[in-house]
C-alpha cells in the first residue's frame, strides 16, 4: 500500500503516524510550507518522527500512489485540487479530501477529478486525532468510498459509509457542529448568568436532573415537539431572561437567537396541529409546509 499526503499538519501527521505503526513503509508527503522559517522545522520534525518521506513537489507525491490524503485549509481545498489534478492524468489513485470545506466545495472538487477519471472521497473526521490517530471515527462519501474502505479497513481505519454523493460526509460534520459548537455558546451564556447571580449550584443541579432523566433522542423530541405547541409562551418567558441579562450587563446572544426561533414557531398557524406533535419530524414537516 502506497500512501501520500498533501499538506502535512496535525491531521496528516497523526494519520501517517498511526498508519506507520500498522506497518506501512511507503508514505510520502508534501507541504508548501516546508521551507517556511517558522513552520518548516515543525513539518520536518513531524515527518522524521512518523517515518514519512517528504517530497519537494506535488508531482513527486502523487506518482506511483494508491491513496492520496489531501489535508489543507478549507479555503484552499478547491484551488489545491485543481493543481493536483494536473498531475493525475495517468494515475488511478483514490483522492481523499479530509478538509473542513463545505459540501459545495467537496462537490466541485469531485467534478474536477471526474475529468481525469479519479475517484473521490469526502471525509469527515469526528474525533481528536492525537487520541485516535488513524483509528479516528470517519464519515465518508463519494465515488471512491467503498474502495477506500476496502483498502484501509485492514489497517484498522474506522470508516463509515455515508453515500455515493460527495459532500454528504462533510454535511454530517458541519451540521453536527451546529449543535456541538452552539451548545458551548449556550453553556457559557448560562454559566455567566448563574455565576453573576450566585445561583450556579442550584441551576446546574436542576439542569442535571432534567437532562439525565431521558435519553438524548427522547429529550430532543420532547423539547422540539413541545415547543412547537407552546412556542409563544416560551418565547415570552425568554424575554424575561434576556431582560435579566441586559440588566446585569451580560451578553444575551444565544438567548436572543432562541427567542427569535420561538417567534417563528409561534407564527405557525395553530390550526395545522390536528393533534400535538410527538417528534421533531412532525414539527419540521409543518415548518416546511408553512414556508
Amino acid at each position: 500500500m502506497r500512501i501520500g499526503f498533501i499538506g502535512y499538519g496535525e491531521a496528516s501527521f497523526e494519520l501517517s503516524r498511526g498508519l506507520r505503526d500498522e506497518g506501512l513503509e511507503h508514505i510520502k508527503a508534501y507541504d508548501v510550507m516546508v521551507g517556511h522559517e517558522d513552520f518548516g522545522p515543525k513539518i520536518l520534525q513531524r515527518a522524521q518522527e512518523a517515518g514519512v518521506f517528504l517530497k519537494n513537489s506535488i508531482a513527486e507525491v502523487v506518482s506511483d500512489l494508491d491513496v492520496l490524503f489531501v489535508a489543507v485549509p478549507a479555503n484552499k481545498a478547491l484551488d489545491v485540487s485543481v493543481e493536483i489534478t494536473s498531475f493525475l492524468e495517468e494515475s488511478n489513485l483514490i483522492y481523499v479530501d479530509v478538509s473542513a470545506a463545505t459540501p459545495k466545495v467537496k462537490q466541485d472538487i469531485s467534478k474536477g477529478l471526474e475529468k481525469v477519471d479519479i475517484t473521490f472521497v469526502d471525509v469527515a473526521m469526528l474525533g481528536p486525532l492525537p487520541v485516535y490517530k488513524h483509528k479516528v471515527p470517519i464519515m465518508a462519501s463519494g465515488t471512491g468510498t467503498l474502495y477506500l474502505i476496502e483498502k484501509m479497513t485492514p489497517l484498522n481505519m474506522s470508516i463509515d459509509y455515508v453515500g455515493e454523493n460527495p459532500g454528504e460526509a462533510s454535511a454530517v460534520k458541519l451540521v453536527r457542529s451546529i449543535f456541538m459548537k452552539g451548545i458551548v455558546g449556550l453553556y457559557v451564556e448560562m454559566l455567566e448568568a448563574s455565576e453573576t447571580f450566585n445561583v450556579s449550584e442550584k441551576v446546574l443541579t436542576s439542569l442535571e436532573e432534567t437532562m439525565d432523566t431521558h435519553t438524548f433522542m427522547n429529550t430532543l423530541n420532547r423539547l422540539v415537539a413541545g415547543s412547537a405547541v407552546h412556542a409563544k409562551r416560551r418565547g415570552i418567558e425568554l424575554e424575561g431572561s434576556i431582560e435579566m441579562l441586559k440588566e446585569a450587563g451580560l451578553e444575551a446572544t444565544m438567548s436572543t437567537a432562541a427567542r427569535d426561533r420561538f417567534e417563528k414557531l409561534a407564527n405557525l398557524n395553530a390550526d395545522i396541529w390536528e393533534s400535538a406533535p410527538t417528534n421533531w419530524k412532525d414539527v419540521l414537516s409543518k415548518i416546511h409546509v408553512s414556508e
